[in-house]
């Protein structure tokens, strides 16, 4: 069997049209987790989901199907992360949003992808409708309300701010498979809920801060996404 065509598709997947600094701030947060693990060495769960959390978003963000690979990695690795702060919500996404979303969303993807200039692919981006976005307002004002009481009968911890991060999650993760771009305005808020959820653990908020300047990044490559379609 000829591995040479594969090996190829893969190192243009994973290597070609990268701007100096996507691999500067890449790298950049990466050197960040390593460091704060090695000043605060409590969960080495905690650093290996971060990394992995940002290859995930910064692959998302150029519109790269491979993000799935390294959420995949993320999900199983932040659901023990989250089950050691008994963040209910937090380990219920993991188990019924994030890790399904990981092969939903690479079949979703795989049927709408756009062929790059220099040879690589990346996925074809769309837009919310008015209506669309009435939806997702009132799926999130009444999801949260829901939730909320859920994991306040669940005894979890921080209940509202994981209560809310929880749907938000859920919301941005099907925006994502179904490839809008208003995903990156929900990964936002969440990334700034998320920084204050998880202050006590650096590995998780440097995390979470590299997932905000990415998600400003990932708004405005989405939208030239859409330009290119």
């Amino acid at each position: 069997m000829n591995l040479q065509p594969y090996l190829h598709q893969l190192k243009k997947e994973l290597f070609s049209d990268w701007k100096p600094f996507e691999v500067f701030w890449l790298f950049l947060f990466i050197a960040a987790q390593i460091v704060a693990f090695v000043l605060d060495p409590q969960s080495p769960l905690a650093m290996i989901s971060g990394i992995a959390g940002i290859i995930c978003v910064v692959f998302v963000s150029k519109g790269k199907i491979s993000n799935y690979l390294f959420g995949l990695i993320f999900a199983y690795t932040y659901f023990y992360v989250a089950w050691g702060e008994n963040f209910i919500g937090e380990m219920n996404t993991v188990l019924y949003v994030y890790i399904p979303a990981q092969f939903i969303g690479y079949f979703m993807w795989k049927t709408h992808m756009q062929q790059e200039k220099n040879g690589a692919e990346s996925v074809i981006a769309k837009s919310l409708t008015l209506q669309g976005w009435l939806i997702l307002a009132t799926t999130v004002i009444v999801g949260t309300l829901l939730f909320v009481q859920a994991l306040n009968a669940a005894g979890g911890s921080s209940t509202g701010l994981d209560g809310l991060t929880t749907v938000i999650t859920v919301s941005a993760q099907l925006l994502m498979i179904l490839r809008y771009r208003e995903q990156w305005l929900l990964w936002i808020l969440l990334n700034i809920l998320s920084i204050a959820l998880w202050a006590e653990t650096p590995a998780m908020y440097l995390m979470y801060s590299a997932y905000l300047l990415n998600s400003l990044y990932g708004y405005y490559n989405w939208t030239k996404l859409m330009k290119q379609k």
